[in-house]
């Protein structure tokens, strides 16, 4: 997610602060994203939880409900995550300079 940040001798100190703020917003909306994915796989594991103690002891597949829980829990730490690198793109795609394009 993070990554270094190059600065040229050329470059002025007001560029490279401009840089680093860029930077810290693009980590703390990263960190934002992780933050909600891990509050929505809480919220599955419970609710899973839930449900499998309101089912009667024959009709519980422990198979099925572990791989719901694994599976329910990977997507919600990854599409916040996803979500967040895809805003970064579209938003790097629309502030590009006019002569690159």
């Amino acid at each position: 997610m993070a990554c270094p940040l190059l600065l040229y001798s050329g470059e002025s100190q007001d560029s490279f602060k401009e840089t680093i703020e860029m930077f810290k917003v693009q980590d703390e909306t990263a960190e934002l994203g992780l933050c909600v994915g891990v509050i929505a796989a809480l919220v599955w594991g419970i609710g899973l939880s839930l449900y499998g103690f309101q089912q009667a002891s024959g009709q519980l597949s422990w198979a099925a409900w572990g791989l719901q829980l694994c599976g329910g829990i990977v997507t919600c730490l990854l599409i916040p995550l996803v979500l967040v690198r895809g805003r970064g793109r579209t938003l790097a795609r629309v502030e590009e300079p006019a002569d690159r394009r």
